[in-house]
Formats: structure tokens, C-alpha cells, sequence
């Protein structure tokens, strides 16, 4: 268990090479620590407002964090130190991202923009406009020359990252945009949402594939797996289901949380699947649709959940303070 920061824990991400593990809190602060021994190598200060996103470069030599500040800072995560404040957001900054190739990083936030940077000098590269309400979600494709966006206006957006050019507006969902990703293979796209469904769309022709309905409430999140044939979603409906891509068949429905599941994701390898609720995490065998483990030892809910990349390890973050591996 790691313990030290003062306020819940909001994010958590391993470093690509799994050597180290950075938390996000409330109380203004990232930390990073060691995997292998547990201890805390740095204390990055400088917001001053609580951290909800933290992110290493694929190279694992940067750290980004994103705050209620309205800042996005990009941090040195061998010796702690800031390299670049990113400033020009009008509100809240909710989520942050660098591009696979560790050039670039784009950053969410309540202001209904999304921005652009370039990580090697820290300057603005393009500001997406056009959305109607704050932005949930953001990713990059895997190939890098794309991005998408989710919003609280009910629609998801996909941008060309080389001119910021608007190229798809995927519109459908009755409710808020909760979560969006791309499959590995940059071709596919899939969104979860408040009203309580899962789309899967075309990225080249912004076409809807397959809406999958299965949900009894709100889908808080939703991902697919790494060899892109299966794709999970979490809901308030206190399940995790497990569907077959091409065939827009539901596969499984994995039910043992006794409240709302706000998180789910699939290791490295995707033979595991493993979901949040209230203190709890649950790992299952993707193959057989048996519970592993339920592991228990929070004092409060538990707000994220990541495997390292080589499946091996487990990290969950919760509003009791801690970080456990």
C-alpha cells in the first residue's frame, strides 16, 4: 500500500517499461513512485488546484498531469522537475494524453475545447472548437494522425491532429458521452454513454456499426481489447459485459459488483478483465467468464484501476488517500 498523499486519489498510470507508477490527487499533488520496493521517489508540486489526469510518455522519460488549475504541466519523471506549464484552457482541465509517438499531447477540459500541444517546446498547436458542452473524454488513435473527443453534448468528434481539422461529427447517443477509444488498429471506434448504450463506429466514413444494448442504466465506461475482437463496458447497472466485435454479439455478462461499476479494462495480454465498484476490484479470466479475485482493502470507493504492461501487476486509486498494488 502507498501511502502520503492527503486528499482522494484520482489517477494512476505505470510508467511503459513498468518500472514506475504515478498518482494523480485532490490534494494538488502527483507522486511517483518505484514499483519494485514501493517508495516514493518524487513529490511533483506546483498546481494549485486538485490533479485529475496523469499520463507518462510512451518513452516513460515525461509525465503529464492536467488540473483544475486550467493547466496541463509536463514533468521530467527521472528527477521530478517541471519542464513546461501549459496554460490557455478557460476551466477545469479533466483529461490529458500524450500521441503514441510521445510528440504531442492534447488535453480535455470544461471549457468545450480541446487543445494541441507540441511536448518538445510546450506551445499551442490547435485549439478544437465545437462542441456545445465540457469535454469527458480524449484519446489519440494508435497510428497518431487522429484524435477523438467525447462530450457532455451527446456527441463524439474526430479531428485530424496535423491541422486540426474537424473530420467526423459522430452523433446518435440520447445522453452524455462518457468514454471514448479507438481500437488498436485505428479503424474502429467505440463510445459509451448515459444512455445506456455502446456504439461502435467507421473512423474512415464516421458510419455507426453496431449499437449495442444490453444495459439497464447509464455505461460509465467502455474499451476495447488489444487484439480488438472484444469490447467491455461498465454501468451503473452493477455489470461488466463482454462482447464479440464483428459479430455484435453479447458474449458475457459478469455480475458480482453489488453497486454501480464506474470502470473497466483488459490487461496487456487480454486474457484479464478487471472492473471497479464502490471498495472493491475484480479481476475476471476473459475466457471462461470466471471471477479470479475480489479484492477488498479500501476504506473508500475506488476510482480507477490499471494493469502494467506486462499484465504482472495491478494498481488501484481510491478516495481513501492510498494507492495499493
Amino acid at each position: 500500500m502507498l501511502e502520503g498523499h492527503s486528499d482522494g486519489v484520482m489517477s494512476v498510470t505505470f510508467s511503459h517499461d513498468s518500472k514506475l507508477l504515478a498518482s494523480a490527487s485532490y490534494d494538488n499533488t502527483v507522486r511517483i513512485w518505484d514499483v519494485g520496493i514501493g517508495s516514493l521517489q518524487q513529490t511533483l508540486e506546483g498546481h494549485s488546484n486538485r490533479v485529475m489526469s496523469v499520463t507518462f510518455s510512451h518513452d516513460s522519460k515525461l509525465l503529464t498531469s492536467a488540473s483544475y488549475d486550467k493547466t496541463v504541466r509536463i514533468w521530467d519523471a527521472g528527477i521530478g522537475s517541471l519542464q513546461q506549464t501549459l496554460e490557455g484552457h478557460g476551466s477545469a482541465v479533466t483529461s490529458v494524453t500524450f500521441s503514441h509517438d510521445s510528440k504531442l499531447l492534447t488535453s480535455a477540459s470544461r471549457d468545450k475545447t480541446v487543445r494541441i500541444w507540441d511536448v518538445g517546446i510546450g506551445s499551442l498547436q490547435q485549439t478544437l472548437e465545437g462542441h456545445d458542452s465540457a469535454v469527458t473524454s480524449v484519446t489519440f488513435s494508435h497510428d497518431s494522425k487522429l484524435l477523438t473527443s467525447a462530450s457532455c453534448d451527446k456527441t463524439v468528434r474526430i479531428w485530424d491532429v496535423d491541422i486540426g481539422s474537424l473530420q467526423q461529427t459522430l452523433e446518435g447517443h440520447d445522453s452524455a458521452v462518457t468514454s471514448v477509444t479507438f481500437s488498436h488498429d485505428s479503424k474502429l471506434l467505440t463510445s459509451a454513454s448515459c444512455d445506456k448504450t455502446v456504439r461502435i463506429w467507421d473512423v474512415d466514413i464516421g458510419s455507426l456499426q453496431q449499437t449495442l444494448q444490453s444495459h439497464d442504466s447509464a455505461v460509465h465506461s467502455v474499451t476495447f481489447s488489444h487484439d480488438s475482437k472484444l469490447l467491455t463496458s461498465a454501468s451503473h447497472d452493477k455489470t461488466v459485459r463482454i462482447w464479440n466485435v464483428g459479430i455484435d454479439s453479447l458474449q458475457q455478462t459478469l455480475q458480482s459488483h453489488d453497486s454501480a461499476v464506474h470502470s473497466v479494462t483488459f490487461s496487456h495480454d487480454s486474457k484479464l478483465l478487471t472492473s471497479i465498484s464502490d471498495k472493491t476490484v475484480r479481476i475476471w479470466d476473459v475466457g471462461t467468464d470466471f471471477l479470479q479475485q475480489t479484492l477488498e482493502g479500501h476504506s473508500n470507493r475506488v476510482m480507477s484501476v490499471t494493469f502494467s504492461h506486462d499484465s504482472k501487476l495491478l494498481t488501484s486509486i481510491s478516495y481513501d488517500n492510498t494507492v495499493r498494488i
